[in-house]
């Protein structure tokens, strides 16, 4: 569990640095990328990797080096095998059977709503090392450098200035606005809150990590092999 509410070293200036800088230097770099007129696959693979790379390098950069925080203060420290099973596993179970509820109603309200970048991937390799990346990209990478950002980093700024309860759903609502999708916000933005309740009853990254990996593997899993139409 996390310690009494209190501010981190952290604050709203990093969080901004973290976003833009990451926004920006991954444009740049997809910019260098597509110049090389690589194919999608490559450009996709490429651009997401560094995204990651520039993210956890910001967070860290920022958080450990500039403000001297301890990696526990980011979340980083043991988790219980517990938590683990518990708030990781299951916890990312339901988050993946709460989208795929929520994504019925969608469905039926906006037919036409466009799939996510990701999907549409998932969808168009034809080979299985391909759909074996993305499911790294989409299970491992994206998770670490997410809940580095959003939970590690991000959420307790907000916790400090509006408790646990009000940290939560605005540090979910602006996960879920990150995300670029009119439709799917409100969705992103309850499992961005259930993952900051993870993070507050464990106190610890790697199991939101866990559960925010085992929610993206899953529902990978389930494009690619078609159980999601």
């Amino acid at each position: 569990m996390l310690d009494a509410v209190q501010k981190p070293k952290w604050g709203w200036i990093d969080l901004i640095i973290v976003y833009t800088g990451t926004l920006l230097l991954t444009l740049l770099g997809t910019a260098w990328i597509a110049h090389n007129r690589v194919d999608l696959f490559t450009y996709f693979t490429a651009g997401t990797l560094m995204q990651f790379i520039i993210s956890v390098g910001l967070v860290l950069l920022l958080a450990v080096y500039i403000h001297k925080a301890r990696l526990s203060e980011l979340g980083l420290k043991r988790a219980s095998g517990h938590d683990l099973l518990v708030y990781g596993l299951l916890g990312g179970f339901l988050l993946m059977v709460f989208m795929i509820l929520i994504g019925i109603p969608i469905s039926r309200l906006q037919p036409d709503v466009q799939p996510q970048v990701f999907e549409e991937m998932l969808r168009s390799v034809g080979q299985d090392w391909q759909f074996f990346v993305l499911l790294f990209l989409g299970a491992v990478t994206a998770p670490i450098s997410e809940e580095l950002f959003y939970r590690g980093m991000l959420y307790p700024v907000f916790r400090g200035y509006l408790g646990p309860g009000w940290g939560a759903v605005t540090a979910g609502l602006i996960f879920g606005l990150a995300h670029w999708d009119l439709w799917r916000t409100i969705p992103l933005a309850i499992g961005g809150a259930a993952l900051c309740y993870m993070y507050e009853k464990t106190g610890n990254i790697w199991v939101t990590m866990l559960a925010h990996g085992t929610w993206n593997g899953l529902m990978s899993l389930m494009v690619y092999y078609n159980f999601l139409v």
